[in-house]
């Protein structure tokens, strides 16, 4: 079970939380939100999001995978943050034997708080968490084909790991 993290933690102007149920309205928009947007600039990556329900993120909620950053009780951006491997990050990863990993999905800034530094807040908020006993790794992936996202994950300090199926993957231990 993940630790849960301590509400309202401020971080670089920023309040970080564990999303509640409550919460479940503002996700889907900033998930929808990013997936209209990647459609917009001709990206076909999320576009099972913007339309519909999105059926796995009231479980996530409940899991406390998902976190909130706020700026001002406006919702800014979210991550998801797993504790064991889904699928996907066994297809991509193989098992984790050691159970040492959090693999990181669904890093969201949203359209208005873009180019304000906020994705490298939220991967900053995530490496300099302690919500993650035991776990001295991030785990994440990202489509090969988006050279500035590549580029953005290994500034902030990721490693290149290698790809698979048309995904790039990257490890940070902390």
């Amino acid at each position: 079970m993940q630790k849960k993290a301590e509400e309202n933690m401020p971080y670089n102007g920023y309040k970080a939380r564990v999303a509640g149920i409550e919460d479940y309205r503002e996700a889907e928009t900033l998930l929808k939100e990013t997936a209209a947007w990647l459609k917009a600039k001709g990206s076909t990556q999320w576009n099972e999001l913007a339309e519909g329900d999105i059926p796995w993120l009231k479980e996530s909620i409940d899991r406390g995978e998902i976190y909130l950053f706020f700026m001002e009780n406006e919702a800014a951006g979210m991550v998801m943050l797993l504790r064991d491997p889904g699928e996907w990050d066994v297809a991509l990863w193989g098992e984790d034997q050691e159970q040492r990993s959090i693999y990181l999905h669904k890093l969201i800034t949203s359209v208005r708080h873009k180019g304000t530094g906020l994705g490298r807040i939220i991967l900053d908020w995530v490496s300099d968490s302690r919500c993650f006993e035991g776990r001295d790794r991030i785990r994440l992936d990202c489509i090969e084909s988006n050279h500035v996202l590549n580029e953005f994950y290994q500034a902030a300090g990721f490693v290149y790991k290698g790809s698979s199926g048309g995904f790039c993957k990257y490890e940070k231990e902390n």
